[in-house]
């Protein structure tokens, strides 16, 4: 996705990474089977490593066509991220109006809007950057 309609006909575009216009929804079931999820790929790439066998851990989670130079951190960066994909909605917040929008189902491209109960001067930005500790 790139750009997305607003219905209230702002253009919601993501061309650029990171921005603060796209997000993703996890739940807590799927938070939990990410996160254990996470814990397996991590814990079955050292079992492998141990071995000699990084190959096998490869094509355990990678076809024949996935770069064989890859550092372990990439490799496991991208098994999480497959899943992560897999459990999470896309979302989108129209810089405009506020309105959340959510994909109806992992991988699918259909969408579901939400609007903002509060007047736009005292609206929060949902989809900026967040966090507990200072930015690394």
């Amino acid at each position: 996705m790139s750009k997305f309609g607003c219905t209230c006909g702002n253009v919601i575009s993501d061309g650029e990474f990171p921005n603060e216009v796209t997000g993703w929804l996890l739940s807590d079931k799927s938070g939990e089977a990410f996160f254990d999820s996470m814990t397996e790929t991590i814990d079955d790439y050292l079992r492998h490593a141990a071995c000699g066998d990084v190959a096998g851990w490869r094509r355990k989670h990678f076809n024949e066509g996935y770069p064989e130079d890859l550092s372990a951190g990439n490799m496991i960066h991208d098994a999480i991220l497959a899943r992560f994909v897999n459990l999470t909605l896309a979302a989108m917040e129209c810089d405009k109006c506020g309105h959340l929008w959510f994909q109806s189902k992992p991988c699918e491209n259909k969408y579901s809007g939400f609007k903002p109960d509060v007047a736009a001067e005292e609206r929060l930005k949902v989809l900026g950057f967040n966090s507990a500790s200072p930015e690394a």
